[in-house]
């Protein structure tokens, strides 16, 4: 059975031993929906990468466009703001 997972903060520290556990889980185990950070645009678009992510949110509006960049042509999705966060 797959599960679920978001990571609120994942370019912090807790976030990125999240991400690490993630890493070693057998294949299939989870899917991740979301990653959410606060300004880290590349540490974050890296980690969707990686990781699978449906969707990244940096809460930092004009850090929009390096997750954008960043993320550009993996069929993530981008998304940016205190809006985007509580979504």
């Amino acid at each position: 059975m797959t599960r679920s997972v978001t990571i609120l903060g994942s370019t912090g520290s807790v976030g990125r031993s999240t991400a690490a556990l993630l890493d070693e889980a057998p294949p299939g185990a989870f899917r991740v929906e979301a990653l959410v950070a606060g300004r880290d645009a590349l540490g974050l678009a890296e980690q969707a990468r990686r990781l699978g992510a449906r969707i990244a949110v940096v809460a930092d509006p004009a850090c929009y466009g390096a997750l954008r960049d960043g993320l550009a042509g993996s069929g993530i999705e981008a998304a940016a703001g205190p809006e985007a966060v509580v979504a």
